[in-house]
């Protein structure tokens, strides 16, 4: 039977960093540590952890209100954690399984979880609109995202902690797919090109952190471009872009005119241009990196 829940997924974002920075049994000990935290903080606000997800959990609420106050607690401690969160909130009905809820509404949280930026809550308007008005204020309108099996874009919103208006957070999710499958003999590789320099992914190098941050991976010096605008990942033969930044990224291939991307996804294929914050016209721009994928 179908019962109508408030569904919170929260992730740690960049675990596979910390595994990396401070080794395997460090790294797991301090994850663990910070999801049984946010065990107790859901338990605390009436709400019930479904599954682990890695370094995540899926946790289930009776009411919005509930699941907003958990998120809240979760993003306010998170300093104290040396670790970032990110958290995905959707309201919809579930079927209730023995250690698991089935529905398209998981599906859409889950999606809303994995287009948030580190640091970032993000709900839908089903979501929202089920908040009492001292929470509601806390919410702000970013944008329309595409979801798999839904005829029409929904509507995603940025919880904040306080209800004062903040920067809005445009983000889009772009993935670089080559045509060819790799064998044996070859490796995907995504070439990233920014003046006079190369930066070379491939499941080697899965992750580039691309803004005007001197810690960024790929760092550009444009003022259009955010402090932490973009990340790009290695993920299933694919390489994902996900944009956090204020003026959104504008994306060529070929002789077509610029494709604006907010909080969507699609693939490319080939080669183009990436102009991090306004439309690319040439390769020498300060804002603008060259792509091209190859198999190597």
């Amino acid at each position: 039977m179908e019962k109508p829940l408030a569904l919170l997924f929260v992730d740690i974002v960049d675990s596979t960093q910390l595994y990396e920075r401070i080794g395997n049994v460090p790294a797991a000990t301090l994850a663990q540590r910070v999801l049984a935290h946010l065990r107790l903080i859901i338990e605390a606000n009436a709400g019930r952890v479904i599954k682990s997800l890695g370094d995540g959990l899926l946790a289930a609420f009776p009411t919005a209100d509930d699941a907003a106050v958990s998120t809240l607690a979760m993003m306010e401690q998170q300093g104290g954690y040396g670790l970032r969160l990110r958290v995905g909130l959707h309201f919809g009905p579930v079927i209730q399984g023995r250690e698991d809820l089935y529905g398209d509404a998981c599906n859409v949280a889950a999606r809303v979880e994995a287009i948030a930026r580190a640091g970032e809550v993000l709900a839908t308007d089903t979501f929202v609109q089920r908040l009492s008005p001292p929470l509601h204020r806390k919410a702000k309108l970013l944008n329309s995202i595409s979801v798999k099996g839904k005829a029409t874009p929904i509507r995603v919103f940025q919880i904040r902690l306080t209800d004062e208006a903040e920067e809005t957070i445009e983000s889009t999710t772009v993935g670089l797919t080559v045509s060819n499958r790799p064998d044996e003999r070859g490796m995907l590789t995504l070439h990233l090109d920014y003046r006079g320099a190369t930066v070379t992914m491939n499941c080697l190098l899965p992750r580039v952190t691309v803004g005007r941050e001197e810690t960024s991976g790929l760092r550009i010096l444009s003022r259009q471009t955010s402090r932490q605008h973009a990340v790009i990942d290695f993920s299933r033969e694919s390489f994902i872009l996900t944009d956090h930044s204020t003026n959104g990224t504008f994306i060529r291939t070929g002789d077509s005119l610029p494709v604006v991307l907010r909080r969507d996804s699609t693939k490319l294929v080939g080669s183009g241009l990436i102009g991090f914050g306004a439309e690319p016209r040439t390769p020498g721009e300060d804002h603008v990196v060259a792509f091209r994928g190859e198999l190597t």
